[in-house]
């Protein structure tokens, strides 16, 4: 039957419902348990014989003579935490003898696989041990309209399983599983700042001026006072300002946009944690973050071993450090503090690298780090002290000037955090602000602005402070071995269909 049938077919159902005097949608449920507290009570209040009312999805229907057995699902769970679980689900028996003629019938017209049904009844179990609800009382929650995808197991059109989510996180519970879990991170997370003596706070989305970040923002326009905006692409120099302000620690979960590519790292719409802390160096921000890394692990699974793509992958501190300068003499075979930029664009060009026209040599050191280091760093490494002119917001290093204090953590190929100690002498980065413009005027789109309103702010003194941004995307995906971002983003961004 074709699927507008199908839907014209259940149209009616819904009509019948509702000259048969009942309401296929009402606003109330009268839900006593969800399934999952029912299951894990079974024993009491099976002997008890005890009424309970359960609802759920129709999941399955087996029809033998006058009764008909079905699943319903309420999607809970006993322990959402960590493990995959079938507590949301359990067996129902609607017999005719029991329920009488006439709401049998109703039922066998109306309930479908796919609809929400309140059931009212007793817990035993059947011949086969089966854990089953006996039906005393039924009463239809919500009519499906359309039918559930019979082969949605083992789909091969991935676009498709973002696209329907819904139906992605109905049949594969483990997707769903993935879902549970990266909210548990997320809420980790925040505890582990806020025990940390963080203040978690809120910044602006929509920015005068997008900055704190390399990056190519998007772009809107505000009516009302007829100014352009741009969504934020890192609330750094906004936190930074409440430093300023006499806020000691501060931390925001915050939701990003940065108008890039899609690709195993990269989502256009993307979730960080950003925290700063006045008094405090790249190198204290580095013990927070084993700490950090340490504990989501223990918490989430007992210990600190994770698997990863079939690699197994210890966050147990201290982690190894890696000077960038060290990498690209490994990878590129030269020496950022003495080569050139033309030394480096010979270079990529043997590697095989493609490097825009107007990159320059930190540029194509970056891409060196990013395409042939990053991907082979498994165990978590802090890549450390990276050059000064990839960091205009960092701090210079006092031994070696054309370096920076900072600092990320690398596992599994992902970057997961970018932390330096924080540069406050507002001389110095309105200079660099200004080399950024440059940049900017050769072409670089992605050269951070001048934003002179943030150097005023240093201007009235800035404490010397570390702060570092995490990549939930990405460590959600390592933490639930998930090879892409969109595979851990409910709502993943999609070209549209036609």
């Amino acid at each position: 039957m074709a699927l507008e049938e199908i839907r014209k077919t259940k149209i009616e159902k819904v009509e019948a419902a509702i000259n048969a005097g009942l309401d296929p949608y009402p606003a109330v449920c009268n839900r006593t348990h969800k399934i999952s507290e029912a299951l894990a009570d079974f024993e009491r209040l099976s002997q008890d014989k005890k009424i309970i009312t359960l609802a759920g999805r129709v999941m399955a229907m087996r029809e033998h003579g006058g009764s008909v057995f079905f699943d319903i699902d309420d999607g809970s769970e006993t322990d959402a935490a960590n493990r995959l679980s079938s507590d949301g689900q359990i067996q129902v028996h609607v017999k005719e003898d029991v329920i009488g003629k006439e709401k049998f019938g109703l039922f066998k017209t109306l309930v479908d696989i796919g609809d929400f049904l309140e059931i009212r009844g007793f817990l035993f179990k059947t011949k086969k041990e089966e854990r089953t609800l006996e039906t005393e009382d039924f009463r239809l929650l919500s009519k499906a309209l359309l039918p559930l995808p019979e082969k949605w197991h083992g789909l091969q059109d991935v676009e498709e399983r973002y696209r329907k989510r819904y139906l992605d996180m109905l049949f594969n519970k483990e997707i769903k599983h993935k879902f549970m879990l990266r909210f548990k991170i997320i809420g980790l997370l925040r505890d582990f700042f806020k025990d940390n003596g963080f203040l978690e706070v809120e910044t602006p989305i929509l920015q005068p001026l997008a900055g704190g970040a390399s990056a190519r923002p998007f772009k809107t326009h505000m009516n009302d006072l007829n100014v352009d905006l741009y969504l934020r692409i890192a609330p750094e120099l906004y936190l930074k300002r409440l430093l300023v302000g006499g806020m000691e620690k501060v931390f925001e979960i915050a939701k990003n946009f940065r108008n890039e590519g899609m690709d195993r790292e990269h989502n256009p719409e993307f979730n960080m944690l950003e925290a700063y802390a006045a008094y405090k160096d790249y190198r204290w921000m580095m013990e927070l973050t084993e700490k950090m890394m340490e504990f989501l692990t223990r918490e989430i699974f007992g210990k600190t071993e994770v698997e990863y793509g079939g690699a197994k992958i210890d966050f147990k501190k201290p982690y190894k450090r890696l000077q960038f300068n060290d990498i690209i003499k490994e990878y590129a075979g030269l020496d950022y503090d003495t080569a050139d930029g033309g030394d480096f664009k010979k270079r990529a060009g043997e590697l095989g690298l493609k490097i825009e026209k107007t990159a320059t040599k930190e540029n194509i050191a970056d891409e060196i780090y990013k395409k042939l280091a990053r991907p082979q760093i498994i165990n978590p490494v802090f890549v450390v002290d990276h050059p000064l002119e990839l960091s205009p917001l960092a701090k210079k290093l006092p031994e070696n000037t054309g370096h920076v204090a900072r600092f990320q953590l690398l596992a599994a190929g992902f970057e997961l955090t970018n932390a330096f100690s924080e540069l406050n002498d507002p001389q110095d980065q309105l200079e660099r602000f200004r080399l950024q413009e440059q940049k900017r005027k050769k072409g670089d789109e992605e050269a951070q602005r001048l934003d002179k309103d943030f150097v005023e702010a240093l201007e009235y003194g800035m404490p010397p402070a570390a702060g570092i941004g995490i990549g939930i995307d990405r460590l959600v995906a390592l933490l639930t071995d998930s090879h892409s971002l969109r595979e851990i983003l409910l709502f993943p961004i999609m070209k549209q269909k036609e």
